[in-house]
């Protein structure tokens, strides 16, 4: 979800601080409503799909690790589909079915995130949420015109050409998504490999203050019993108050809003006897997720929550995971085709990297991802024809294709 970083302009912001405190509420509520995002047909028919994929995904990465972890699949989305765009045939193909755009065009894929960049950033002026995109290249190496001016028309993507070779393409890159993560995320490159010759990145950061605000006198330390290792020391946050909340057979579900409610975040409570896995299992898919945030917005209970505050940071090679679910050719040197990246033969993708950060407190949550996938250049030679030389005896039938009827056959 993309967002550019709000800022009040001077006359609301001198209005809002000279108003009566009763009618400022009412005339800040009317100013920051929450508007839906209405969604045509294939627009919805497509965020049912990406929503497949950044549940498959998260299904995957659980499955992977062992430990706590947090990651994006919307920055991931936006990564691999500027990706996807530089790919061909089968390829393409195979980018597609797993990001779940197998059955739409290029043109709906890249409208519909065009469409949600545009009006994400508008959706809270009270909470800030922001996308970026780039393409870097190395020095020299030639892209595809048409490519570039299609990542400028739907992304939004800055493109750079950069001296490889130099220590300062590292520090530029990072300075980058230092600034594009309100200095979250301050470096996702270590260096630049000889093989890579372009890295197509996507930057998110999310600043939210909860409707509901969690009184610090009421904060008090505790005890954390995770799944993936030994009790921890945490300080609990609490407040008793009203809440979207729905009681599953697997987990307790609440919704806790920012802003003007157009952002939440969704928690799922394990039911006693429940792992999270199993939550991960039963309830971690479209229909039932969908199900779910139809009754929360129906239902509301009074909660008294108690929830950790907690700072999380983690990386992850995505690369692993991408070929579990089924995207293998973009990764495979001398078969992927990247013919409409550009000319240069032996492109594929030799990095998917993505480092997450999280805060959440008192006043609401802070976050940031950033996606770096890396465009390889082979080193493999340009595969030689396969010889065919018919010197000596050989069986050959005349066929009609449609049909497979043999018509005539021999040996030679």
């Amino acid at each position: 979800m993309n967002k550019k970083i709000f800022l009040f302009s001077l006359p609301l912001l001198l209005f809002a601080i000279s108003c009566g405190t009763a009618s400022c509420g009412k005339i800040q509520q009317q100013l920051n409503k929450h508007e839906p995002i209405v969604l045509t047909k294939t627009e919805q028919a497509i965020a049912n799909d990406v929503g497949d994929f950044a549940f498959r995904l998260f299904k995957q990465v659980a499955a992977e690790e062992e430990k706590a972890f947090f990651i994006s699949p919307f920055s991931a989305s936006l990564a691999l589909s500027m990706t996807a765009n530089g790919t061909a045939g089968e390829t393409a193909a195979q980018m597609k079915e797993v990001l779940g755009f197998a059955h739409f065009s290029y043109e709906d894929m890249n409208g519909y995130f065009a469409k949600l960049s545009e009006k994400l950033p508008k959706a809270d002026k009270l909470t800030t949420f922001t996308i970026a995109n780039s393409l870097w290249t190395r020095k020299g190496f030639p892209v595809h015109k048409e490519y570039k001016q299609l990542l400028k028309k739907w992304y939004k993507a800055q493109a750079e050409e950069l001296d490889f070779n130099s220590p300062q393409a590292v520090k530029t890159i990072n300075n980058w998504c230092s600034y594009h993560t309100n200095g979250l995320i301050d470096k996702i490159l270590d260096e630049v490999e000889p093989s890579m010759v372009a890295y197509l990145i996507n930057a998110l950061y999310f600043k939210g203050t909860w409707v509901h605000s969690f009184e610090k006198k009421n904060s008090f330390e505790g005890t954390f019993y995770p799944d993936y290792g030994p009790e921890k020391d945490v300080v609990y946050m609490q407040q008793k108050k009203g809440f979207p909340y729905v009681d599953t057979e697997w987990s307790s579900v609440a919704s806790f809003p920012y802003g003007n409610e157009s952002f939440s975040m969704i928690v799922l409570l394990p039911k006693e006897g429940v792992s999270v896995n199993q939550v991960v299992e039963k309830q971690l898919n479209p229909d039932t997720w969908s199900s779910l945030m139809d009754k929360l917005q129906n239902h509301e209970k009074e909660l008294n929550v108690v929830m950790p505050k907690f700072k999380s940071e983690f990386e992850k090679d995505l690369i692993p995971t991408l070929k579990a679910m089924g995207m293998v050719l973009p990764f495979l040197e001398g078969l992927a085709d990247f013919s409409n990246l550009s000319p240069v033969w032996g492109l594929y993708i030799g990095m998917v990297k993505q480092k997450t950060y999280i805060e959440v407190h008192e006043k609401g949550a802070e976050a940031a991802a950033v996606t770096a996938v890396g465009i390889a250049k082979t080193s493999l030679n340009p595969l030689e024809p396969v010889p065919f030389i018919m010197n000596k005896s050989f069986v050959y039938a005349i066929v009609e294709k449609s049909t497979g009827a043999l018509l005539f056959m021999g040996k030679q």
